[in-house]
């Protein structure tokens, strides 16, 4: 399905077996291949990585080295490298070290079990996902080292992260793992590497004569961190003793808490795309037969079903058979989109198609390609006004004249002219990428954040602010034990505002594991229910007046009745649920199905859909709530935008767009409806509105174009739509007239 990335060795890509199962296909660069001692070396390496399993690994799923092009496929871990994760966040908290250290002994121990030594343990080849740590790219490098790493003088490896017997070209042991996983347990609690910058000669030097400073980790980890980095390589525990020594510490439970919730929503993100990802074309169809005298039907054949083509798909005859593609191919999948396993917004960026949407194309003779609109014709809007906040704006929202600035320590109120009137100080945001932390209801600006307590406790806190001077109408903390904080502000229905937060409820020795889903009255301002769990609500949906919530977590969706308790629940994965019409819309890779909240049972569902973008947005819904509006798939690879009767998903209207640029980024579909108009954000960065009633364009606007879309909040309603540049800074407004 795409090329995640090329080394020495050889190029690694994206695919898909035969039975839909997520791989990472590792392929040996041609050159290589004609080598002889390199394909035995090669042949026994994947012997031997065949014997690695466990939790914390990337296990092999299949491999050829007897292939032409030798291979060799693991299985993909939906996960954010630890580099990535430290330079974009910054040290990671103590029990998130901690089951981190865990994990990569656990790995460890997996792969020395299998008489392995990984030989280039680093924050990069650490993988952060859901689940718990993953230790990827072990036992490559002797493979693709010509000389043999166990060959005395052979220096290889990464110098930060060697060993002192790997630095002076020494023959290697188990224990050499170890030192290296002690420097990289050093690098996520601290953010900077153990040994320091510069020269890798001057690196390994103070690998092999210098003892660090530890000072500045936490007493549990300095003694864990000291025991690895032992010169003398007997010293140093084995990664058993490890898992013990962290479990007397005290580790948190990985689970969907383990995570900080920013490194969280970068991996829910990745896992986001992953879903929306196009299934690999198929082989080139077999040519017909030469035309001959026509076969009679069979005296005993049935009549045909009904035929008829979807209702949102021009007619197309029947596509030949095609070909049963290899078992390689199918690994590979090669076409469609790129994903690398990197932070939420890099991983965006590498979705490139080569000018496709990033859609899966029909079989057989296509269609004559839609006429498309000329984004030249269309009038450019001016804003009416952009301005620079002292601090990034994650989410904005918009009532009575003013937009709320939602940033991690203020709320800016910003009149219609683009000036500050009024600032809330607080807690309330994580991270830095855009995230939905407050709501408009009544008239009235509610915020979701962290409050602490006069004993020093931290609690979820919900704000009510006055639009008009910023003055803070109420505040309710979360009454709840062993819960804190927010993650997410889900949105409010039926007078209840929903959220989901850190913690789920229960005393397991631990503070803040697992989550939960926080419904607060906001008229009693009390706690209408609370809903713990160890899992990780990734989307949640409500339905107009509707005391029910769908929450979709990484392998479930489920129901959450007027109690919070579990009305129904199915496995099933899904990203950026949506809820129109009494229905909720669950969309999976190019499909959306339809679902009755009451039984959640599948009603209507629409093929060729363009998957929701990582932040959800994939449908906007009229004000009624009688129109879905989506984007489709067209037969050119483009898209139209699509009006749905949401009551059974038939097509309303069916209008080509104006052709994105060919080096755009796919990042899916956003959408919002407001103010009797139709937004859409372009994968470039362009605003475009237009006009629901039949999908023809209103206006654009290009001056964002170029920005990376997930850097960038919006929200629309009070006649304006405004759009944050997290990166920038800057707010900008637009009429919804575009004047």
């Amino acid at each position: 399905m795409g090329r995640l990335g090329a080394g020495g060795m050889g190029a690694v890509y994206l695919g898909r077996s035969a039975g839909g199962r997520t791989v990472a296909v590792k392929v040996v660069r041609p050159e290589l291949a004609e080598d002889g001692s390199f394909r035995a070396r090669f042949r026994q390496e994947v012997a031997a990585a065949r014997r690695v399993s466990g939790a914390f690994t990337a296990p092999v799923v299949d491999a050829d080295p007897e292939a032409a092009t030798p291979w060799m496929a693991t299985s993909f871990v939906v996960g954010v490298p630890l580099q990535r994760t430290v330079s974009r966040h910054g040290p990671l908290p103590e029990g998130t070290v901690r089951t981190l250290a865990a994990g990569l002994a656990e790995a460890l121990h997996e792969v020395h079990r299998a008489a392995l030594i990984h030989r280039d343990l680093k924050p990069g080849n650490v993988l952060l996902a859901l689940d718990g740590p993953h230790v990827i790219d072990f036992g490559i490098s002797r493979a693709a080292d010509g000389t043999g790493l166990t060959t005395t003088g052979a220096v290889i490896g990464s110098a930060p992260y060697m060993s002192p017997e790997q630095a002076l070209g020494e023959p290697l042991t188990p224990a050499s793992d170890v030192f290296s996983l002690g420097s990289t347990v050093a690098y996520a609690a601290l953010g900077r590497h153990l040994f320091g910058e510069g020269a890798g000669a001057a690196v390994l030097f103070r690998v092999v004569n210098t003892e660090p400073d530890l000072s500045a980790l936490p007493d549990g980890l300095r003694h864990l961190v000291a025991a690895c980095l032992a010169k003398n390589p007997a010293h140093r525990p084995a990664p058993r003793q490890l898992v013990e020594l962290v479990e007397r510490i005290g580790r948190s439970e990985t689970s969907g808490g383990w995570l900080p919730p920013a490194v969280a929503t970068d991996v829910i993100a990745v896992r986001g795309v992953l879903t929306a990802l196009p299934e690999p074309p198929p082989a080139p169809p077999v040519p017909p037969a030469p035309p001959g005298p026509p076969t009679p039907p069979a005296p005993w054949a049935p009549p045909l079903a009904d035929a008829s083509p979807h209702p949102l798909s021009p007619p197309q005859p029947l596509p030949p058979e095609p070909r049963r593609p290899s078992r390689r191919a199918l690994l590979l999948g090669i076409g469609g989109g790129v994903l690398a396993a990197g932070g939420a917004a890099t991983t965006i960026a590498l979705l490139r198609t080569n000018g496709s949407d990033g859609t899966s194309k029909g079989t057989g003779a296509a269609p004559a390609p839609p006429v498309r609109p000329s984004a030249a014709d269309v009038l450019e809007a001016k804003p009416a006004w952009t301005t620079t906040m002292p601090a990034a704006c994650l989410q904005l929202l918009t009532a009575g004249g003013v937009t709320a600035c939602i940033a991690l320590g203020q709320i800016w109120g910003v009149d219609d002219s683009g000036k500050t009137k009024w600032t809330v100080n607080g807690s309330f945001a994580v991270g830095n990428l855009p995230r939905n932390y407050g709501a408009v209801d009544g008239g009235r600006f509610y915020a979701a954040g962290t409050a602490t307590t006069t004993a020093g406790l931290m609690k979820a806190e919900l704000v009510s602010i006055n639009p008009a001077d910023g003055s803070v109408d109420w505040r309710f903390q979360q009454d709840h034990p062993h819960a804190t904080g927010v993650l997410l502000f889900a949105g409010i229905r039926a007078g209840k505002a929903y959220l989901v937060g850190l913690g789920d409820g229960e005393d397991r020795g631990i503070a803040d594991t697992g989550n939960n889903i926080w419904a607060v009255d906001l008229v009693g301002r009390r706690t209408a229910w609370f809903h713990g769990d160890q899992t990780l609500p990734i989307a949640l949906a409500l339905l107009p007046g509707d005391d029910h919530v769908a929450v979709s977590t990484q392998n479930t969706l489920k129901m959450l009745d007027a109690k919070g308790g579990i009305a129904w629940e199915r496995t099933t994965q899904s990203f950026g649920l949506g809820a129109a019409g009494g229905h909720y819309l669950v969309p999976d890779k190019t499909t959306v199905t339809a679902l009755d909240p009451a039984s959640g049972n599948p009603g209507w569902s629409v093929k060729d859909v363009v998957g929701p973008s990582p932040y959800g947005d994939g449908f906007a819904v009229s004000a009624d709530g009688g129109t879905a509006y989506c984007l489709l798939t067209d037969s050119d690879g483009g898209s139209s935008l699509a009006a749905l009767d949401s009551g059974n998903g038939k097509p309303r209207w069916r209008t080509p767009l104006p052709a994105d640029p060919a080096d755009a980024k796919y990042v899916g579909t956003r959408l919002l409806f407001a103010d009797g108009t139709l937004y859409r954000m372009g994968p470039d960065a362009v605003l475009w509105a237009f006009d629901p009633a039949n999908g023809k364009p209103r206006w654009k606007h290009s001056g964002l174009k170029g920005a990376d879309p997930m850097n960038l909040a919006w929200t629309a309603g009070d006649g304006r739509l405004c759009v944050s540049d997290t990166s920038a800074h800057t707010v900008t407004a637009l009429h919804a007239n575009g004047a």
